[in-house]
């Protein structure tokens, strides 16, 4: 039976899951968690709640699903150490630093991919897999249909089936902090995308903004192709809604019981500002509340886990020693699980109130209401004749059953490694290599190759296109570098990427620029070398580590990193810096521009204008996909000093929406100081960081 995990954003909200009938919860210390915004816990608290969880036989999963600078990793680990020294069952991790850190430093604890790690193709499994995952929490991007090919590949598969959507393929978006309101790669997402947008020239009401997900109807579907976890998203709502959406989806799960239409509906007017769907469905304008109604409904839903009685209970077996010597009784008890206890209970008499007989023993024995278990049978030896005083066997059941609960609420014991060592590398010295980095063709003109850039970056799609582009820049010099698409999203996409690399490769472009691992390491077995690119976000040197031991060459750094952390970097690899261009801001799953026109026109650049005054270019991406840039130009082509000293081995001008002429302006003012400086300029995060 698939396992059901639910959002606990504090420890009311874990209880909530509990008495609600989820199988297991996921959760956060109140730092480096991906929720800032829920409540999450504290160490004391932390604790309690996993004994409280596996007394009741909840699993507990702590979240750190964020990025992560260099300066925090040994503070997370140190959160991680101590959750492993509690007893929590598994850690979620995004960033692939403290998974490296974690594998040594905890080597027996079981590892999760989340989402934004983009592990989404039957490789992308494999590959999760000997990286020592566990389990790979899927993107929501990809469907049943996918899911039944990843399945049977030694890794557990989860799949989130409610909760809000995003717009963004997850682990591809810096929306919020190109807005200047904290990274969600942080834990900070403001959620700017449910903002109105116009597109295409009219005002849409919000076209980044989607309905929930409820995938109440598809659960046979995801049982039958293999899931293994489902899950409930959004850590940031209140208790109630835990323990609504935990009790729908505990009698669906696990006694295939549907909601009726009426329960579906009150939900998804009070827990749902834009509605539920199926599939992905552009939303319509915010639902208001009535306030004192849904206070009124959250207190009936309090209820359901806020009185004493017990909903969570686990079945026991009793067993009574009478003892014919007339010394004290014993009494023990047993879960499913086989843990046990016992204890010496009252001294048997010849007229008790209780025989020592099972018939008489259910009376007292059976009387477990507020406690988490249930009396599921008595059995009795040698106590023929014999018999105890009621109120003495009602306190040697209550120490019994506490007894087991100290037993179930045992921590696992898991072997502690050490930290690993530093990564080795302190950066390039010297001056930085430039690089560019095209996204149209007529942007590589021959006075850009005269400029003589180190590598040039395109994309997959061009380069097989026009092969004639990279021609100019060979002959001074350059290195001609494929951009993989961002995401790559089945099989037969994949099938189309390898025959696009077969074609670049034949006209001699060896090397290639990944978003992510596991495209980057199937491109290497297809005789490519390796560059990672800016949409790996790489906030330190063990993530840095990991890709030189995977035969990458270099990397692009995040730009949501400070100039100061990138100097104090370790750097066991090449590392390189985008100092120019509009950043990407998204990549949507859906196309835009054709949810906007009614129609496919895609291959026509298209703009997005907030309510602010700034414009966002949206472009055709690989798969009919969308990205969206940001609507501000970084430009630091004054600030050489600065990026000159972090130690980078390249840094990047990048061009998306520019002329030819406008690339050829801002390429000499990096390159020869001519003083061109082009509208709608920003510094980035370079002189601040995120938080």
């Amino acid at each position: 039976m698939m396992e059901l995990l639910s959002p606990a954003p504090s420890p009311e909200a874990a209880v909530a899951a509990v008495q609600n009938g989820a199988d297991a919860i996921y959760l956060g210390f109140s730092e480096l968690t991906g929720c800032r915004d829920a409540v999450n816990f504290s160490d004391a608290a932390f604790e309690d709640t996993v004994r409280y969880c596996h007394t009741r036989g909840c699993r507990v999963y702590l979240a750190m699903d964020i990025l992560l600078h260099d300066g925090d990793l040994p503070r997370a680990a140190g959160l991680a150490l101590r959750a492993q020294r509690a007893g929590v069952d598994a850690v979620l991790v995004r960033d692939m630093g403290l998974q490296r850190i974690l594998r040594t430093l905890l080597p027996e604890m079981p590892l999760f991919a989340a989402p934004e790690l983009g592990f989404r193709t039957a490789e992308d499994v494999t590959l999760a897999g000997r990286l020592g995952f566990r389990r790979v929490f899927l993107p929501t991007e990809v469907d049943v249909e996918d899911v039944r090919a990843l399945s049977g590949l030694g890794v557990e598969l989860a799949v989130m089936v409610q909760g809000r959507l995003c717009a963004a393929v997850r682990g591809l978006c810096t929306l919020s902090v190109q807005n200047g309101r904290g990274s969600a790669d942080r834990g900070e997402c403001a959620r700017n995308c449910r903002e109105h947008f116009s597109l295409g020239g009219r005002w849409d009401s919000t076209p980044l903004s989607y309905k929930d997900r409820c995938l109440l109807r598809s659960l046979d579907a995801l049982e039958e192709a293999g899931v293994d976890c489902v899950y409930i998203g959004d850590r940031d709502r209140r208790p109630e809604y835990t323990a609504a959406f935990t009790a729908l989806y505990a009698r669906a799960v696990h006694e295939k019981k549907l909601p009726a239409r009426a329960d579906l509906d009150t939900l998804e007017r009070y827990f749902s500002e834009y509605g539920f769907s199926r599939t992905v469905e552009i939303a319509g304008e915010k639902a208001e509340v009535n306030g004192r109604e849904l206070e009124s409904y959250c207190s009936t839903l309090r209820k359901s886990y806020a009185r004493s009685a017990e909903d969570r209970r686990v079945s026991v077996q009793f067993a009574v020693l009478g003892r014919g010597d007339h010394s004290r009784i014993r009494l023990g008890v047993m879960d499913r699980e086989g843990n046990r206890a016992a204890v010496d209970g009252p001294m048997p008499v010849c007229y008790g109130d209780v025989e020592l007989k099972a018939e008489s023993l259910r009376t007292v024995l059976y009387k477990t209401s507020g406690t988490p278990y249930r009396c599921g049978g008595v059995h009795v030896r040698d106590g023929e004749g014999l018999a105890v005083s009621a109120v003495e066997l009602e306190m040697a059941r209550r120490d019994v059953l506490q007894k087991l609960s100290e037993v179930r609420a045992g921590r696992t014991r898991r072997r502690e490694g050490s930290f690993p060592p530093a990564p080795n590398g302190v950066g390039t010295a010297g001056e930085p290599v430039f690089n560019f980095r095209f996204r149209l063709g007529d942007q590589m003109s021959r006075e850009m190759a005269a400029l003589r850039p180190g590598c040039v970056y395109a994309p997959l799609e061009l380069l097989a296109r026009e092969p004639g582009l990279l021609e100019p820049f060979a002959a001074q010099g350059s290195v001609g570098v494929a951009v993989l698409p961002p995401v790559v999203g089945s099989a037969r996409e994949m099938e189309e990427v390898d025959a696009l690399l077969e074609k670049v490769r034949a006209r001699g472009v060896y090397q290639v620029l990944a978003p992510h691992l596991g495209l980057g390491l199937h491109a290497l077995g297809r005789g490519m070398q390796l560059r990672a690119g800016e949409e790996m976000q790489l906030f330190n040197g063990y993530a840095l580590e990991n890709l030189a031991r995977a035969g990458f060459r270099s990397a692009v750094l995040s730009d949501q990193l400070s100039f100061a952390q990138i100097s104090a970097m370790p750097k066991p690899l090449p590392t390189e810096a985008v100092i120019y261009g509009r950043r990407l801001a998204m990549v949507t799953e859906n196309c835009l521009i054709k949810a906007s026109a009614g129609r496919c026109a895609c291959s026509t650049p298209g703009q997005m204008a907030d309510s602010r005054g700034g414009v966002w270019p949206v472009l055709k991406e690989f798969g009919c996909r969308n990205a969206v840039y940001g609507s501000k130009k970084l430009f630091l082509a004054d600030r050489s000093e600065d990026y000159g000293r972090c130690g980078l081995w390249a840094v990047q001008l990048s061009f998306t929406t520019e002329s030819p002429r406008e690339c050829l302006e801002v390429a000499r003012s990096y390159m020869e100081g001519s003083g061109y400086r082009p509208n709608g300029l920003t510094r980035g995060e370079y002189y601040k960081g995120v938080r």
